[in-house]
């Protein structure tokens, strides 16, 4: 179970892809948004992620039109709100250049048909569609048949409606992976259900990795947890502060909590080892030091026959072990052995 987003192979075993998703916490400023992807580069992370909207597209007039005080800076209704925090294709593609110039992977998350014109005009190799648009088919089959990298965000759906989604990306032969996601905001602790990583994995036998959208001050706890579960690929927002206005600055990382997070990301991939066994050349000090070895209870002649009650078990663990009894009982001494001392090959024959 492997894809390969840009230069990197995802998967188990392989380094945890870690997306900084800015999202719409630039608030529509260019300037902002170049200082959230230098903070994404500072901290390690492996790709940014944009947001693109095409705003009269996304829903009814009346409903654009409807009035939104949220956030009054960006403007009075949902419509003025949402056009506020767009940026156009043009100043997409400068950010990609950017990016680009930071040596960080660029790409974005469309959400409506217009604006997956957009991945095409900005030739991005990898995209992702939104938990928002699971059950947009034409959407879906819009991307899946780019037939190139596709991350799917599976919050807000019944397992009909993922099964059937998966369904339409595999028939068009389209690489992807899945992240487990809820979309609560913030999502409460007890709903994360990061055992749906595994479900997830087993049921369609693809990457899997995880979204998450808790309150900023345990959000880094669920993501750590999640990649110790399996995930392999992780999206956190990030902000530059947390109390900025605007639409996910409360559920996000900020760029010490983020650089923080990637490092033990990291960590972790180096702990996960490759599950095989074996005795570590770090570890023989300690065995030979600290495991029982097979002693003499007391002095043992030459051309004596060895008995059980001869012995005892004792420290450090550089001769015979405990299990090793059978090899010695009945075996004659060779040479005089002392009390208290280790049998080694060389007394017995």
């Amino acid at each position: 179970m492997y894809l390969k987003l840009f230069d990197q192979e995802v998967g188990e075993g392989k380094p945890t892809f870690i997306i900084a998703e800015i999202g719409l916490n630039h608030n529509g400023s260019l300037d902002i948004a170049k200082k959230l992807i230098d903070v994404a580069v500072e901290s390690g992370c492996d790709a940014v992620k944009f947001q693109k909207r095409d705003v009269k597209n996304l829903a009814i007039n009346s409903f654009l039109d409807a009035p939104d005080n949220r956030f009054p800076e960006f403007g009075k209704t949902y419509r003025e709100v949402r056009e506020f925090v767009e940026f156009s294709d043009d100043e997409l593609l400068e950010l990609k250049k950017y990016s680009a110039q930071k040596k960080i992977n660029f790409f974005l998350t469309p959400f409506d048909l217009e604006s997956a014109k957009t991945v095409e005009k900005l030739d991005l190799e990898v995209v992702k569609s939104a938990s928002h648009n699971l059950t947009f088919i034409p959407l879906i089959r819009y991307l899946a048949r780019r037939q190139k990298p596709l991350i799917i965000s599976t919050g807000m759906s019944t397992l009909e409606e993922l099964d059937h989604t998966v369904s339409i990306v595999k028939d068009a032969q389209c690489p992807f992976a899945l992240l487990h996601c809820v979309s609560a905001y913030p999502t409460p602790l007890e709903l994360v259900n990061l055992k749906l990583i595994d479900f997830l994995k087993e049921r369609y036998g693809v990457p899997v990795g995880y979204s998450g959208h808790e309150e900023f001050s345990v959000s880094s706890q669920a993501t750590l947890a999640a990649v110790a579960r399996g995930a392999c690929i992780i999206e956190r927002h990030i902000t530059l502060d947390n109390n900025m206005m605007g639409f996910d600055h409360k559920i996000s990382l900020n760029p010490a909590d983020l650089k923080s997070l990637v490092n033990s990301v990291r960590n972790i991939d180096k702990m996960m080892g490759d599950g095989v066994k074996r005795l570590l050349p770090e570890e023989k000090i300690k065995r030979d030091q600290q495991r029982i070895s097979i002693a003499s209870k007391m002095a043992i002649k030459k051309g004596t026959k060895i008995e059980e009650s001869m012995l005892s078990y004792k420290g450090p663990g550089t001769g015979y072990a405990s299990y090793d009894l059978p090899k010695l009982l009945g075996k004659v001494a060779t040479t005089d052995i002392q009390e208290d001392i280790l049998i080694l090959p060389e007394m017995i024959g």
